[in-house]
């Protein structure tokens, strides 16, 4: 076969392979992505443990401090009580005031870790109820993607396969050309030279519409061996079989590769003079 026959028998089957290929990709993005919620769901409800354990622990300290004052002040009363002159009594009496004071204090950032500490856990209650969500989605996902690979797994194989039995036909060098505008398009390798106006020779990239020079549809309608490339959107430029000059559509050729030439030449004289 030409080598645009199997540039075209190869294009096929790589579209359908990136196709089903784009159906189990978008199937693991979606996968990932929901992993990647619930991996950081799961990084901030680690987070909030580590700081209710951190307020819990300074609302314990200042309960600790809090019993020290407490028992200090009923130590000094007891002083107090006991004082046999006026100066210790004054002294006794001053320290019992600061530490009542301090004590309120106390009270007051236990109380506000207190809330805290209550808030923390009630974000941490919510946390919780999205991961369980998330979960569920993530499980969605998951049983979304082993169907698509279950639906699409042996096709693609097989395609996988036929693509690669088709690229062998074809030589490395058109194929690195091949591969690269594949990956450059999305697949969308191939362009038919479209005819505007035969008359005036006028002719189009079928993909991007730019303007194909005459002698580029005369070389494709000439020799099917060449790889030639629209020179503004990359894609492999081919003829459609209905577009070939008449004589060139089919049958079989058994005259010389001469013979071939004379013909081609005397049809692009023909084509001219329209």
């Amino acid at each position: 076969m030409p080598l645009l026959d199997n540039l075209l028998t190869l294009h096929r089957v790589d579209s359908q392979v990136r196709a089903l290929s784009t159906r189990v990709d978008s199937a693991k993005t979606y996968l990932a992505a929901q992993e990647k919620q619930l991996a950081l769901l799961e990084k901030q409800k680690g987070e909030l443990e580590i700081q209710t354990r951190q307020l819990q622990a300074s609302v314990h300290a200042l309960e600790v401090e809090q019993s020290a004052a407490t028992e200090r002040v009923a130590k000094l009363r007891a002083e107090l009580n006991t004082s046999t002159n006026d100066k210790q009594y004054k002294a006794i009496l001053n320290e019992m005031k600061v530490l009542e004071g301090q004590k309120d204090d106390i009270v007051k950032r236990a109380v506000e870790e207190m809330q805290r500490v209550e808030e923390t856990k009630k974000r941490l209650e919510v946390h919780a109820a999205t991961i369980v969500e998330r979960q569920k989605i993530r499980e969605i996902a998951k049983a979304k993607l082993d169907e698509c690979v279950g639906d699409v797994g042996e096709r693609l194989a097989e395609l996988e396969a036929e693509r690669a039995r088709a690229a062998d036909l074809i030589p490395e060098r058109d194929r690195r050309i091949f591969d690269r505008v594949a990956d450059l398009t999305e697949g969308q390798t191939m362009a038919e030279v479209t005819i505007v106006d035969l008359r005036h020779r006028e002719f189009a990239c079928g993909e991007c519409n730019i303007e194909v020079p005459f002698e580029t549809y005369a070389r494709l309608a000439s020799n099917s061996e060449s790889v030639i490339q629209c020179k503004s959107c990359d894609r492999i430029l081919f003829l459609a079989q209905q577009n070939m000059p008449a004589g060139d559509k089919g049958g079989k050729k058994t005259r010389t590769q001469e013979e071939q030439d004379k013909m081609d030449k005397a049809k692009f004289e023909k084509t001219r003079k329209l």
